[in-house]
């Protein structure tokens, strides 16, 4: 039902933009986003993800409302360890373990401008959207950081994705800068800082830190261990294991709080 919901809202934003793009005022903005697990995901991933996002929106004209397109990417862990490894050549010998979290956001949205004039502007927002988490594993061979400015991974793997779609309901406000700095164009340049919440279905992801529960409960977090085999061809018969981290799994809900800029070109 939820995903029924999803896709006929976003077919009908679809449909509305692309009647009143011919008409309609641009602008696009850029900048830092913040994501704060909560529910029973903060259980599994006990800490923020960094990340940058980007987005256009098209002004529907005569009217407050917006219609926006949002994309971001976030990494929420990364750990490098040293281990052995055996090469194709039959040597031996100690390599870097890099294993990175990440996830990506792809948003849909109506914004309704509640006071488009003046110095502070403020706005909520509603919106669906495609989110996909995963994790990737690199192999790189220290001595190649001597030989060349961009080594190439010895091996690679994408240990874990998945994806889920989500709603966001969310709420910003925009500082017109033409007021502190005189050079520029009255609602040309905007300061834009947003709170946004995230709910999704049930979606799997890796951890490299074990999560703490710091008093009793009934929540399992031993999770799933993730394996990943490499086979050298100096000795095909072997399989060589390496225990990459854990997986959990659990409905996708975030917490993001976005600072960035905005420019509205029809105002230059």
């Amino acid at each position: 039902m939820k995903k029924n919901l999803s896709l006929i809202l976003m077919t009908a934003l679809v449909f509305l933009g692309t009647a009143q793009l011919s008409f309609a005022q641009f602008s696009a903005g850029v900048g830092y986003l913040n994501s704060q697990p909560s529910g029973l995901m903060d259980t599994y991933i006990q800490k923020a993800a960094h990340g940058a996002y980007i987005e256009g929106l098209f002004t529907l004209p005569n009217t407050r409302l917006s219609i926006g397109l949002n994309l971001s990417f976030s990494g929420y862990g990364f750990e490098k360890r040293n281990d052995r490894y055996l090469f194709d050549n039959g040597y031996e010998g100690e390599v870097d373990v890099e294993i990175s979290n990440n996830f990506g956001h792809s948003n849909l949205f109506l914004q309704y401008d509640l006071a488009p004039e003046g110095f502070a502007q403020p706005y909520v927002l509603l919106g669906v959207g495609l989110s996909k988490f995963w994790t990737d594993l690199e192999i790189l061979d220290p001595r190649e950081e001597f030989t060349s400015d961009c080594p190439k991974p010895v091996e690679s793997a994408v240990l874990l994705k998945d994806r889920t779609t989500h709603f966001m309901l969310g709420a910003g406000l925009r500082f017109d800068l033409s007021r502190p700095i005189k050079s520029l164009s009255k609602d040309y340049l905007l300061f834009d800082i947003r709170v946004s919440y995230l709910g999704g279905g049930d979606v799997s992801y890796m951890n490299v830190d074990e999560p703490q529960l710091s008093g009793p409960s009934t929540v399992n977090i031993k999770g799933e261990n993730v394996v990943v085999d490499f086979v050298s061809e100096a000795q095909p018969d072997i399989i060589h294991e390496y225990h990459a981290g854990k997986s959990y799994g659990s409905p996708m809900q975030l917490v993001s709080i976005q600072a960035g800029f905005t420019v509205k070109f029809s105002n230059r």
